[in-house]
């Protein structure tokens, strides 16, 4: 709580960026969530390992029949986990069911991925968001 209450308040009043910091245990590790919700973008670091890890660009479309669709490509780190396109997928799917449709950058720094950590991953961001 303290490095939130600094960011807050080196923020100048009206400052176009919305942080929100706060940490979690997820399988018993301690997991810090950074939301950084700017004009046009969301930038969201989910770490257990204290860096970024895998960073992931995301966006939600939509198709001409009006179907949603949900597009992730990782931009740098590890290319063939198939749990870190689930986690990626997952989260991406609940930002945007929370009515947030912009681009989104998914920073992971995970130990491992499995369903029950991507599980608890989801119901944190659900809960705890910048939007809310």
């Amino acid at each position: 709580m303290e490095v939130e209450a600094a960011i807050a308040a080196h923020a100048p009043a009206g400052f176009p960026v919305r942080n929100r910091i706060f940490a979690r245990s997820i399988n018993g590790v301690v997991t810090n969530f950074i939301w950084n919700l700017y004009l046009d973008h969301l930038f969201l670091i989910i770490t257990q390992i204290g860096t970024v890890g895998t960073v992931i660009s995301a966006r939600q479309d939509s198709t001409f029949d009006g179907r949603t669709t949900f597009t992730t490509a990782v931009v740098l780190g590890k290319r063939e986990d198939p749990g870190l396109e689930l986690a990626s997928r997952q989260l991406v799917e609940v930002i945007g069911a929370a009515g947030h449709n912009k681009p989104i950058t998914l920073c992971l720094g995970l130990k491992g991925t499995s369903p029950a950590l991507v599980k608890e991953l989801v119901a944190a961001v659900r809960e705890d968001n910048v939007w809310s």
